[in-house]
C-alpha cells in the first residue's frame, strides 16, 4: 500500500482501447452542414478522440467529425469539454472517399473542399 499518488506510468486508463497521439485537421459539422468549425484530432482510436476545437464556439452534443487527412466521417457525440479541448465517442463511422450515398453527399463536399487546401 502506498501513501502518496501513483507514478504516471501506474496510473490506469479508462478507455477500452488506447488512444493513438496524432495532430491532423479535422472539420465539426453541424446543423445539417449549415455550420462548420475547424478542429485539430489531438489523439485517436477505432472509438473516439480527443478534438482541439480553433474557436469557442458552442457546439451541439452530436455532430459529425471529419477526418480530412482520411477522409472519413464519424457521427460523433461529446462524452467530456474543457473549454476548446474535448472528448467524443463515435456511433457510426463512413468513409467519404469511396461513398455514393446521397445522404452524405454535403459531408464528403466539405470533406473534398478542405482537403484541397
Amino acid at each position: 500500500m502506498t501513501d502518496g499518488p501513483l507514478p504516471l506510468n501506474e496510473i490506469v486508463d479508462r478507455r477500452p482501447t488506447l488512444r493513438q497521439r496524432v495532430s491532423f485537421p479535422g472539420l465539426i459539422v453541424y446543423a445539417n452542414g449549415a455550420q462548420t468549425c475547424d478542429c485539430t484530432f489531438r489523439n485517436l482510436s477505432p472509438g473516439g478522440a480527443c478534438i482541439v476545437k480553433m474557436h469557442l464556439l458552442q457546439i451541439p452534443d452530436h455532430f459529425y467529425l471529419i477526418n480530412i487527412r482520411d477522409g472519413i466521417a464519424y457521427e460523433s457525440r461529446v462524452v467530456w469539454n474543457k473549454a476548446r479541448l474535448f472528448g467524443v465517442k463515435f456511433e457510426s463511422v463512413v468513409s467519404l472517399a469511396a461513398n455514393t450515398d446521397l445522404a452524405f453527399q454535403g459531408l464528403k463536399q466539405l470533406w473534398l473542399i478542405r482537403a484541397s487546401r
